[in-house]
């Protein structure tokens, strides 16, 4: 068994890594964006790489299975400042209940801050009018992850997606599916996700147009180097995107103090000629453990468009 999952995992693998550099037709179609957010600022610092990290707290929007092994339960809360004056966070809580189940549940926002209207003329030219509308995004996601073999977990999340752009919205409901593979080695760990597989709940105009949900897959490795230095790397692709690798490393100092970097493969999207072009992709952070709280830190850059910061609140509850 532990042979034909292995030969499975490189084979999805190697699929992912076929289509890196592949250029995709349809970027930029799919609705629901708010989707691709990703919460949580240990996962932003590490460009969120995590698909194969075991025992995470912040894997239930990454790879639900992950959260079966998480030490206690937890509740944590994230604030995100993102780009183009708009922002979000959310708060979430997982609760492992034995070795073989683990449960969790998250409520995320975001908000595109005010934009201006404009209107086209009848020279086909840009009017200011002078006022102003936004649009905003909730995410309500409750997940479980169930112990299969020594060899395997699973995990399910579902999920549903409110939207809203001025005075029209829609919504949709989803399913997330992850498995996390245990290696003969236990340094080394191999995870499965397929994220936003779904439908529309209500449409943003009578005429009922659906919208593309952002169907997103990947495959992640996890090594533990040494006992204090980690790294993951994953390989993914999103519809409407090209596929993305992306590299995350973690250094513990010490117990209290911990170093986080990454970096994603996309990073030629943000150099527009800037002079912080040649940052695009890449990230950092820092996380603070204290007793049983957590606090974690990130920045991201996406190059010429500006940096993002994710600052992260976590409580672990001790049996």
């Amino acid at each position: 068994m532990y042979t034909r999952l292995k030969i499975a995992f490189t084979l999805l693998l190697l699929i992912s890594t076929a289509g890196l550099a592949a250029q995709n037709d349809d970027a930029g179609s799919s609705g629901f964006d708010s989707l691709k957010l990703l919460y949580g600022a240990r996962s932003a610092a590490m460009s969120g790489a995590g698909i194969g990290i075991p025992a995470n707290h912040e894997a239930l929007n990454m790879n639900p299975a992950a959260i079966l092994r998480a030490r206690d339960h937890s509740i944590s809360s994230t604030f995100m400042d993102h780009l183009v004056g708009s922002g979000g966070g959310s708060i979430s809580y997982v609760y492992p209940k034995n070795i073989y189940e683990a449960w969790a549940a998250s409520l995320s926002y975001w908000n595109s801050g005010s934009m201006d209207r404009t209107e086209i003329s009848s020279t086909g030219e840009l009017v200011e009018t002078g006022d102003s509308f936004g649009a905003h995004s909730m995410i309500a996601t409750a997940s479980t992850s169930r112990f299969v073999s020594t060899a395997l977990d699973v995990g399910i999340s579902l999920k549903f997606v409110y939207d809203s752009i001025d005075s029209n919205s829609a919504s949709a409901a989803m399913v997330d599916f992850g498995a996390l593979h245990h290696t003969s080695n236990p340094n080394i760990k191999v995870g499965l996700a397929v994220k936003n597989l779904g439908f529309q709940t209500s449409y943003y105009t009578d005429s009922k147009f659906k919208e593309h949900l952002p169907l997103s897959y990947g495959v992640g490795m996890f090594v533990q180097l040494t006992p204090e230095f980690l790294g993951a790397l994953d390989i993914g692709k999103a519809s409407g995107e090209n596929m993305l690798l992306k590299l995350g490393l973690e250094y513990q100092m010490n117990p209290a103090f911990t170093l986080r970097g990454g970096f994603k493969s996309n990073a030629g999207d943000y150099h527009m000629g800037g002079i912080a072009g040649f940052t695009g992709g890449g990230s950092l952070g820092l996380g603070w453990h204290i007793r049983s709280w957590n606090l974690d830190y990130a920045v991201a850059s996406y190059g010429d468009l500006g940096i993002t910061n994710q600052l992260s609140l976590g409580y672990i509850f001790a049996n």
